[in-house]
């Protein structure tokens, strides 16, 4: 019976391992993959019929005889432990279990224990050596992981556009890979020829002017900017080349630096340490120099394209500047043609006026001796006649008098003498009354002075300020209705004076108040023959300026204006 129940328990775990698909493990080189089993017969009290050789050295026993010695004798504590419930549960519920698990470390024992029930009191333990399966299991999974970190790069290397986040990226990549702790990335600066330190990932602060720079053959990354090749370095705990004296002070154990070439030329360096582990494997190696391939490609399309947008936007500069300037030399040369134009329709009307000022004399002469001889009086209608003639010829030659004067201020202000002297400003007004009361008489204008103004002595230009009132006084009868006034008052005002002319004619509207002083400006008013050129308050202006005061308005439209100047006392 004790050979048929062993037997029994063969077939059965046979095709238990059928069913599992043991034999349908991972084949290498088209060999089938031997799988070492070994048995176990033990009782529902867990005392042992039955072992074989296989189970023997699976479990490092050696021959001995098991009649009567418990599962526990045979098992390791932690084995023990994880095995029973699984036992229990096959004793008690009459059902066959699997479980994977190590059985020994150091080295790994990874087996597969099915326990199945034969009857009621009778069952057995199959072991399976799964070591070959697992190792084939890791290194498919570092294969896949390998995979992984190139397909990650690759995505990387396509997207992130900064060396700096790209590169520690990549390693933060790798270090889960390979326990990295350390990154070094150089670059060969040409100018200064010499490797400069571009990224870095594990170096304190205290130690970074320590790896700034290095020259070509110094230390391991410079040895491998001058060669152009790759460096391993292992087990450096126990080494005492020169050569790693700079990377000791990482404290790694083992270390690997790769040149970074483009088309054969150097672009820098970069390098990777660990702490944990002494030694890289081949797969490693190539899967480093692989990325670092693939990185060299990426930086040097970086540098080439940062080189290409530097010298877009120096272009772009130069061509704003170029614009500048081309907008600079069109802006002179328009202003020279408009001072050239103007400087002609200047020596223009300056010609013009003498020429008329000579004939326009002799004019306004005669009249005047016709109009005082007495010997051969003129009769009424004569008298009337050239009291026209002369009116006219007045006002002719005081328009040529300002535009006269207007070229003199626009083409030599700093020809323009001053005669400053103190003066009385109400004798001052005075005398501007009468110089246009002859006007405002023929107009039926009437000429005012406020009662209450204060009589004050001023240091100031008494023909120029003679020329502002009289110009303003003659606009405000100008443009004033039949039957209408022109006051005047002023006030100290601080440290200057304000005059006011003040009038009831048909006020100027808002839109032209800043146009006004401008030359040869005029508003279209409604009243017929009114008569001007627009050069009379352009003269207000100028005079007021060179007094070094400031000139202004307020007006109503349909009820008057009010001109004001202020000058300093």
């Amino acid at each position: 019976m004790h050979i048929v129940q062993v037997l029994m328990c063969y077939f059965l775990a046979k095709r238990r391992l059928e069913i599992i698909g043991v034999n349908s493990l991972i084949q290498r080189e088209g060999e089938p993959l031997h799988v070492s089993k070994g048995l176990i017969l033990f009782h529902s009290d867990l005392k042992v019929s039955s072992i074989d050789g296989g189970a023997m050295r699976i479990l490092g026993h050696t021959k001995q005889s098991v009649k009567g010695k418990l599962l526990s004798d045979l098992l390791n504590k932690d084995a023990l432990n994880i095995l029973l419930k699984y036992t229990y549960s096959v004793i008690q519920e009459g059902i066959f279990v699997q479980h994977e698990m190590k059985l020994f470390e150091n080295p790994d024992q990874w087996v597969n224990v099915i326990i199945y029930p034969i009857d009621a009191n009778h069952f057995s333990m199959l072991f399976l050596d799964i070591n070959k399966q697992k190792e084939t299991e890791a290194a498919l999974y570092r294969q896949t992981e390998k995979l992984n970190v190139l397909n990650d790069s690759a995505a990387m290397l396509t997207s992130i556009k900064n060396p700096k986040e790209l590169l520690d990226s990549l390693f933060h990549k790798l270090s889960q890979v390979l326990d990295l702790d350390i990154y070094i990335n150089y670059s060969w600066d040409k100018e200064q020829n010499r490797l400069v330190l571009t990224n870095h990932h594990g170096i304190c602060n205290e130690e970074l002017e320590t790896f700034m720079y290095l020259e070509k053959g110094t230390a391991v990354c410079g040895t491998v900017a001058q060669n152009k090749r790759r460096m391993v370095f292992e087990h450096l705990d126990g080494r005492g080349d020169k050569i790693l004296d700079l990377i000791r002070l990482l404290g790694v154990k083992s270390y690997v630096c790769e040149p970074l070439l483009s088309f054969g030329e150097l672009v820098g360096t970069i390098s990777f340490g660990s702490k944990k582990r002494s030694t890289f494997t081949s797969e490693e190696l190539d899967l480093i120099h692989s990325i670092c391939h693939q990185v060299t490609i990426v930086l040097d399309r970086m540098t080439k394209v940062d080189e290409l947008t530097q010298n877009t936007e120096t272009l772009e500069v130069a061509n704003l500047h170029l614009k500048e300037n081309e907008r600079k030399l069109r802006l002179m040369n328009e202003k020279n043609e408009v001072e050239r134009e103007s400087k002609t329709k200047t020596n223009f009307l300056a010609m013009i006026s003498h020429e008329l000022r000579t004939p326009l004399n002799s004019i306004i002469g005669y009249s005047q001796v016709l109009e005082s001889d007495q010997k051969d009086p003129l009769t009424d209608k004569q008298k009337s006649r050239l009291a026209k003639i002369l009116s006219s010829s007045r006002h002719l030659l005081q328009l040529i008098n300002n535009i006269l004067e207007l070229i003199r201020i626009d083409t030599n202000p700093e020809t323009i003498k001053t005669n400053v002297k103190p003066i009385r400003i109400k004798d001052a007004v005075w005398d501007s009354l009468h110089a246009v009361s002859n006007n405002a008489k023929e107009k039926g204008i009437s000429l005012y002075i406020e009662k209450d103004v204060e009589d004050i002595t001023i240091e100031i230009d008494p023909i120029r300020f003679q020329q502002v009132m009289v110009n303003l006084l003659n606009n405000a009868i100008k443009y004033n209705k039949k039957n209408g006034t022109v006051t005047l008052y002023w006030r100290v005002d601080g440290r200057y004076l304000a005059i006011f002319v003040k009038d009831t004619g048909i006020g100027i509207p808002q839109s032209h108040h800043d146009n006004i002083f401008e030359p040869f400006y005029r508003v279209n008013h409604a009243i017929p023959g009114v008569e001007g050129t627009g050069i009379g308050l352009t003269l207000v202006k100028q005079n007021v300026l060179e007094m070094k005061g400031t000139v202004g308005v307020s007006s109503i439209e349909g009820t008057g204006s009010t001109f004001w100047v202020k000058v300093p006392i």
